[in-house]
């Protein structure tokens, strides 16, 4: 989630908090106020960190996107040296407030260290989130609908929205899922996704991780299960069009995988393109984003599943010769300029 939503609504909560009497109208003045000058009411030192992370966040973001037309030689240098100049603003924000825990996950994701010992330091973050967010509320508990007990969902997805911690315990989790997908531990990955989709007030598209992880696992059941369970917005996941497509590959039956192909290269825009054409994705730091196009969301689909398709004996050779894939990459190509 973008720190700048959650930063916002925890400063709003905040100020509703200590100012009970305010009308409605009082605090869509004071929501306006916050999200323009959000330094102005950050006022003790956990806020003031909050504010500062969302700042260093947005600026890291801004200038990977500028950077995504240069060659590659200078595309490296210059990532590595905001890298290096995010992960000194971050360690200035957390020697102030160790609680900030986006802060911390955010300076483990750009470390330059093995796959592994970044999990084991993911997982050793997670656990100190959990425990911190447990001693301050009796009743979060991440196995509860919705992470809060006894919490309606209007109630569940409020609490969740305006504290920052579950916000970051959240992105610890997903991030987890992500890395464990990737590393091919595949049951971790799916039990971390489902822990996320439990959250409410929380946007994400932990389900994606899911459907790729029970589609390399050939777990059909548990993978059409997660299907209905979605329900209707599943139909439209390229995560789901795409994991189907590899679950009935894998399980040998290319009838239903040409069709389920096909399905995804005609819902999913980009899809086939991405899939015939893999190309390059800045990772996700520290979790998946929001996209404001359709066909980004299909190259996140296809990014991710990287390591399953890569593991799925001459699946791409296969789908370029499905009937109709290879026409509608190039029709994406060249309407998108790729």
């Amino acid at each position: 989630m973008d720190p700048a939503i959650y930063v916002c609504r925890y400063l709003e909560a905040s100020y509703a908090a200590a100012h009970p009497d305010l009308t409605d109208a009082a605090r869509e003045l004071v929501r306006s106020e916050i999200e323009r000058n959000p330094e102005a009411y950050a006022h003790e030192p956990h806020a003031q960190a909050l504010v500062s992370y969302a700042r260093v966040h947005a600026r890291m973001i801004a200038e990977l996107a500028r950077m995504e037309e240069l060659p590659d030689g200078e595309f490296e240098r210059q990532r590595s040296r905001l890298f290096d100049e995010t992960r000194l603003a971050l360690f200035k924000i957390i020697e102030t407030d160790r609680s900030c825990i986006d802060a911390r996950l955010l300076d483990l994701l750009l470390a330059d260290v093995p796959l592994d010992d970044c999990l084991r330091d993911l997982l050793a973050l997670e656990r100190e989130a959990r425990e911190q967010i447990r001693c301050a509320h009796d009743d979060f508990d991440p196995e509860a609908p919705g992470l809060w007990r006894g919490a309606n969902e209007d109630e569940a997805a409020a609490r969740t929205l305006e504290d920052p911690q579950v916000i970051g315990w959240l992105h610890c989790v997903e991030a987890l899922s992500q890395g464990s997908l990737t590393s091919a531990r595949y049951r971790a990955a799916g039990t971390y996704a489902q822990q996320v989709l439990r959250a409410r007030g929380y946007a994400n598209h932990a389900e994606g991780t899911l459907f790729l992880a029970l589609a390399r696992l050939e777990d059909e059941d548990a993978f059409f299960a997660c299907s209905r369970a979605i329900g209707e917005a599943a139909e439209e996941s390229p995560w789901y069009l795409l994991g189907r497509t590899l679950l009935f590959y894998k399980l040998g039956r290319r009838k239903n995988a040409r069709r389920a192909l096909r399905d995804f290269a005609g819902r999913c825009e980009g899809g086939a393109f991405f899939l015939l054409n893999p190309t390059y994705l800045t990772p996700y730091l520290p979790v998946r984003p929001e996209v404001s196009e359709a066909w980004r969301r299909s190259h996140q689909a296809v990014w991710e599943a990287d390591g399953i398709i890569a593991d799925t004996p001459d699946f791409a050779n296969w789908a370029a010769t499905v009937e109709g894939v290879e026409a509608a990459s190039e029709d994406f190509a060249r309407r998108r300029g790729f």
